[in-house]
């Protein structure tokens, strides 16, 4: 009996592990996604901050303040949002009624900007949206720990953030 109840925990406990380890591949790679392949630290900034590239349209959102959920986060990653400079990460987004209930006749002129970068994969875009719920998503300002897990520990300008309380 005792035996038997070991081996449940030390599989419960692998188990635990493995879905950790999984979660942090999962945050990196969405990270990876976040900051290189749809590029969108230019207009929100690497922190999500909204304090992207000098050249970006402007006005992108903090994400940092947002208590937006993560089906939420995967429709405007997706579907952009229309009469704005968010682009619509779903290369097909407005081709029927996915978005919005919307198609792109319907929407016009208002319909959002493919990415500048590279349209995303559904797999990708729910990457993204699980590292913003992780590292950003309701985060408050930036903290010298973040800038330093985020861009290395030789980038010197982190230490212009505050420490972690």
């Amino acid at each position: 009996m005792f035996r038997r109840w070991v081996a449940s925990l030390l599989f419960v406990s692998t188990a635990a592990v493995g879905v950790s380890t999984a979660d942090a591949q999962d945050n990196s790679q969405g990270r990876r996604i976040f900051l290189e392949k749809a590029d969108c630290q230019y207009c929100h900034g690497w922190a999500g901050d909204g304090a992207g590239a000098g050249q970006s349209p402007g006005g992108a959102a903090n994400l940092r303040n947002s208590q937006l959920d993560r089906a939420t986060l995967i429709t405007v990653i997706a579907c952009g949002v229309p009469g704005t400079a968010m682009p619509r990460f779903d290369e097909d987004a407005y081709t029927d009624t996915r978005c919005h209930g919307l198609t792109e006749a319907e929407l016009g002129s208002r319909i959002p900007p493919l990415p500048p970068s590279t349209t995303l994969p559904k797999r990708d875009i729910e990457a993204v949206a699980d590292y913003l719920i992780a590292k950003v998503i309701a985060r408050g300002p930036i903290t010298r720990e973040e800038c330093f897990e985020t861009l290395g520990g030789r980038v010197l300008s982190c230490g212009d953030y505050p420490p972690a309380r």
